[in-house]
């Protein structure tokens, strides 16, 4: 019985050792994530328009944009990239919802939208701010998440995508409070940095319970 005992305790704890030990080895390691991890700065130039609502956020057709070639804002691994689709954020509270990829860059339109270098949303918030400029207001959408590259590799990621509109701030926000939508055509800077290993884990693990999660989805389906 001791024996037995002793056995069942080693192979729990060689178990317990082994999950952070896989499940880092399926996003990244620290070393891969230092090689290969999108980072740098990225700027994006909406060719169509989007729609604030008061709780939810929507890119009209066609939901692309090009991303500038201005190295001065467009740099590191993401000067590769020249163009991108991005998608709907559904709910800004009580916590943020959205359709994931929020963002999925590519090069041409075979490398856009086939789930790889993109961009997972995990929070957002948006902010009316009155411009200098008379009669217009700043809605900047604040999102934070993480960018995983072609290769799997996880990094740290935050954003803001600003509309521009006429009015005030107390009129637009009237506006949205009784139900109505703001369209007005978008631009967005964002930038990514390599994370901790530590980080890189507890990412890996919410891409992990993300992709569990759609799987279940599809099976209840």
């Amino acid at each position: 019985m001791i024996g037995f005992k002793s056995t069942l305790l080693n192979a729990t704890l060689a178990i317990t050792a082994a999950l952070p030990l896989a499940a880092a080895g399926l996003f990244t390691s620290a070393g891969s994530a230092q090689a290969a991890a999108l980072t740098g700065d990225l700027s994006l130039v909406g060719n169509g328009t989007a729609t604030l609502f008061a709780n939810s956020l929507t890119f009209n057709s066609p939901n692309t944009f090009a991303v500038s070639s201005d190295p001065n804002v467009t740099n590191g691994l993401f000067s590769a990239f020249t163009e991108g689709t991005i998608n709907n954020i559904l709910a800004f509270t009580p916590t943020s919802s959205a359709i994931n990829p929020f963002i999925d860059l590519g090069t041409d339109a075979a490398s856009i939208s086939d789930n790889e270098n993109i961009f997972t949303l995990t929070s957002a918030t948006y902010q009316l701010t009155q411009s200098t400029i008379p009669n217009l207001v700043s809605i900047n959408i604040l999102t934070d998440g993480f960018f995983t590259s072609a290769l799997g590799d996880i990094s740290n990621g935050e954003g803001i995508l600003t509309l521009q509109a006429l009015g005030t701030v107390a009129s637009l926000q009237n506006s949205l409070n009784g139900g109505q939508g703001i369209s007005a055509t978008y631009s967005g800077f964002y930038f990514a940095t390599v994370p901790e290993p530590a980080t890189v884990l507890g990412l890996g693990l919410v891409a992990a319970g993300m992709v569990m999660s759609r799987r279940r989805k599809s099976v209840v389906q």
